[in-house]
């Protein structure tokens, strides 16, 4: 696969759901937790470009209207934008997603439906929840050993430290988001039936 920014990737699952002018999508990023990736004409418009040169979306000229003359430039997904989308998709979950790129792993999930079978899904999330349930383990360990640590250093006392707490929260974050996943995954496959 051609390399390929996450910005990217919104952009192709957002015109997968339905063609869009860059001016909507630049809405949607704006107005939604998309705006984590970005909002910017500089970046948005870019990337456009960059996918549309891929052959990974095609423009097609819209209606104007007497409110607004401007010609509106509607983007719409091509087969080969629709093969790149469902590979990013069908990508196996790994420890290293799990250490730097959990937010991408939640944008994945988000636009798997109508564009990767149900079993795709239900993988996913089997595959998210156990590499997250390794991960958060292996931070617990950590925590534990920093928290003895601290506890050396401070006799008699049980160590209330902010860093440590700032930590606990991280992995309670992520033991939340591993049982989130396996109840879902549960409710996907018992639907499937």
């Amino acid at each position: 696969m051609r390399s390929r920014s996450t910005l990217e990737m919104a952009l192709l699952g957002l015109v997968a759901q339905k063609p869009q002018s860059g001016y909507d999508l630049r809405k949607t990023f704006a107005t939604t937790a998309l705006r984590h990736y970005s909002d910017s004409p500089g970046s948005i418009y870019p990337a456009l470009r960059r996918i549309e040169a891929r052959g990974w979306i095609e423009s097609t000229t819209g209606k104007t209207s007497p409110a607004d003359p401007r010609r509106r430039q509607d983007y719409r997904l091509t087969d080969a934008g629709k093969k790149t989308l469902i590979a990013w998709l069908d990508q196996p979950v790994s420890a290293e997603d799990m250490r730097m790129r959990q937010t991408e792993l939640m944008l994945r999930f988000a636009f798997m439906d109508g564009n990767v079978p149900r079993s795709i899904t239900i993988q996913f999330l089997g595959q998210f929840a156990r590499e997250l349930a390794l991960y958060a383990a292996e931070s617990r360990t950590k925590w534990q050993q920093m928290r003895d640590l601290i506890a050396k250093a401070m006799p008699g006392r049980v160590p209330i430290h902010t860093g440590l707490l700032a930590f606990e929260a991280g992995i309670e974050g992520m033991e939340t988001q591993v049982s989130w996943a396996r109840r879902v995954r549960a409710q996907l496959m018992e639907d499937a039936q």
